[in-house]
Formats: C-alpha cells, structure tokens, sequence
C-alpha cells in the first residue's frame, strides 16, 4: 500500500483519483466505496473527483483501476499561483533537495508551466529555494515513477472553468502488479488481462475474505491470482486441459508466495455450472469469456457482426447458468468483446438478464450505462467492455 505522503490526508470529502480505465475505474470505485461516495465528477476524461463524507483511506486503498489518489486542497481561478493551503502543505513535507513534480491532465501547455511557476513560487516564499523541479515526458510523472525518484507529486487538472490541484498521496503498487503478470509460471501476455485489470473486476464482485469466486473461463488464471491475493477461495473452470494445468501452475505459484486461501481448477464447461458445482452455490463470479478468432487486422463491420452472434450463444447460456449458481446478493462480472472494424463501428454483444432474475448493478449516486466500457487500452482491434450483475431482491 505505498503511500507518498501521510495516509490520513486522504480523508477528505473530495479527492481525485487519476483513472486506468475511464467509466470502468469510476464504476470500481462508486462499488467499492459505495455509502461514502455521494457524487462524482468527471472533469476530464483522465480524472474523476469523488465527493463523499470523509472518505476512509483505507477504502481507497483497495481501488485497482487508478493510478493516483489526491485529495483538492486547491481550487484556482486562473493558473498563475499555487499558494495558500497546497504551498504550505507541500513545505511541510519538503527539505531543500526534495523532488517536486506537477503532473498536468488534460492542461493547455501555457496553463502547465504557469501553474510550474505558480508553485516553485509557493516554495520559494516558504523559504524552499533549492528543490528540484521534475518535468516528466508528457507533463505526468507516471505513479512508479513518484515513487523512485520520491517526489511530492502535484495532480492539476481543468476544474469548473479553473484549475484544481491536490498532493498525490496514494498510488498503487505497480511493481507488485507487473511481477505478477510477467514472472508467473504461464503468464500468457498475449490474451490475459493485466493483472490491474483483473483486480479491478474482483474489487467490482464485492467479495469480503473467504468467500468463494468462480471463473468459469478462467484461462490461464489472471483473475483467480488477483482473487487469491485478495484471501478469496478461488474456483476456476476452462473447457481446455492445456488452460486448466496453465491456471494451476499460477495459483499454485501464488500460494507459494504465502498469501491466499484456497484453490480448486477444473476442466468443465460454463454452460453446465449447476452438474459441475453439484447443486451448491458462490458468493461472486468474474469471468472474460472471449471465444473470438484472433484478428491480424480490422475486420469488415458484416464480419465482426458474423463474430459476434456466434459468440452471442455461448455467452447467454453461459449467464444462464452463472444466474443459477451465484448466491444472492453475489455480483456477476462478465467481459464482453468490443470489435472495432475497418468501416469505423464498434461491434459488441449485448446480455440481458431480467429473463434470468439479474438486474444491472448501480452502486450509490451515479447512473452507469451498461456495457462499461474501457478507456485507454493498449489493445488494437478488439477492446473490452463490462456488464455487472445483480440477482434481484
């Protein structure tokens, strides 16, 4: 849980987190903080500010999909000074040789280096005349990078017609979460989801320890790592032995590590949960099914439409019978394929529950239009996007 500076600055009744998955990570967080988060904000696509009633920071703690965690200590009318409650706070956790950093989002270039200025100006009146000023690549120091160089890390972005700047205090272990995703037994980078991403889909089950998570598509086993990292019995599935032996290397190398409950992986098929489970039920299920050909380029609209409804039948059965193995009130996560084609469209399938006693899950304040989707993925041809079930009351 690395924080930059003291954790207790984070309760706060408004802080921004910098988000790794757009509306996905807003999702994460309303779900995870849900009864503390009473609005949030989106000013800019990189940035969410979550208004709340002191929100833990232990809660906030446990978000996946963010790379920072700031709270507003100012909100500036126009950028040419950064002084008052942010100067002195940053003073009091500064010497004269500290790194300082102004991670700028979605900032004009003028109005960057005049909210620099405005704060190396804070410092210097505070007596600070010798810190070092870091300018990263692309006006962001990127979260590992607050870490190695141990800056005090400042999150500005365009807020309400001005500007809005807070102290990063928080950001995940990203060393941690690579590790995991490269060094493990069968780390299958080409198909798996990062292991951020999975952990973000656990934290969307709302799973306390000790409960039971079942991947019925488990592949090679991101998502029961992640869960097992979090102390929940893991239960995976997979239609493929090859993918079976793969995901019980992983989790047999997680437990290894200490950390975890326990794990069972099974060759089985999703559409027959109720024989294979035996009649008994789960507390949550995260799963990302695919069953897409691997594409080399962008495919004709008809084509991935074509895809798509094949793959329709599979991931409905499929929920059917996730409907019937999950306990009330257990969340069911299921990602869903987003095929974007050379004509310009966006191709995905749509799941709909009611038929099965599933309803869409809106945590707190915020209205979330189903499927969610991912912002700034890496992947070319075919993203991803996030349906979220509830068994109704």
């Amino acid at each position: 849980m690395p924080s930059v500076l003291p954790f207790s600055l984070l309760e706060s009744d408004s802080v921004a987190a910098v988000l790794a998955f757009g509306k996905l990570s807003v999702l994460e967080a309303c779900s995870l903080l849900e009864g503390f988060v009473q609005r949030a904000e989106a000013p800019c696509e990189r940035v969410s500010v979550l208004h709340g009633d002191r929100i833990p920071a232990e809660r906030l703690a446990e978000l996946a999909g963010v790379h920072k965690l700031a709270p507003l200590v100012s909100l500036l009318d126009g950028p040419s000074e950064v002084q008052g409650a942010l100067a002195d706070l940053m003073a009091e956790h500064l010497d004269e040789k500290s790194n300082v950093s102004l991670s700028g989002y979605e900032l004009e270039e003028s109005d960057y280096d005049d909210l620099v200025r405005g704060m190396l100006d804070g410092l210097r009146e505070r007596g600070l005349r010798k810190v070092r000023l870091l300018r990263p690549k692309g006006n962001e120091l990127l979260a590992e990078d607050v870490l190695a160089r141990k800056a005090l890390d400042v999150v500005a972005f365009p807020y309400h017609g001005g500007f809005a700047l807070g102290p990063t205090v928080w950001v995940p272990d990203s060393v941690s979460m690579r590790r995991r995703g490269t060094q493990r037994p069968a780390p299958r980078p080409e198909i798996a989801l990062s292991p951020r991403l999975a952990r973000t889909l656990v934290n969307l089950a709302g799973m306390t320890q000790g409960q039971t998570v079942l991947d019925p598509f488990c592949g090679s086993g991101t998502v029961l790592v992640e869960a097992h990292k979090k102390s929940l019995r893991c239960l995976g599935l997979d239609v493929r032995a090859s993918r079976v032996q793969e995901a019980r290397e992983n989790l047999r190398w997680s437990a290894a590590e200490g950390a975890g409950m326990g794990y069972d992986i099974r060759k089985g098929d999703a559409r027959d949960l109720a024989r294979l489970l035996r009649g008994t039920k789960v507390e949550g299920i995260v799963t990302e099914p695919l069953l897409l050909p691997s594409l080399d380029a962008r495919p004709r609209t008809a084509t991935a439409q074509a895809m798509v409804g094949e793959a329709a039948g599979v991931y409905n059965d499929a929920l059917a019978s996730m409907a019937e193995s999950v306990r009330p009130p257990g969340r069911i996560v299921v990602v869903v394929p987003v095929v974007q084609t050379m004509d310009g469209d966006e191709v995905t399938l749509t799941l709909d529950g009611r038929s099965l006693g599933l309803h869409l899950f809106q945590p707190g304040p915020v209205g979330f239009e189903y499927p969610v989707r991912l912002s700034f993925e890496s992947t070319r041809w075919i993203k991803r996007a996030v349906y979220v079930f509830e068994p109704r009351s």
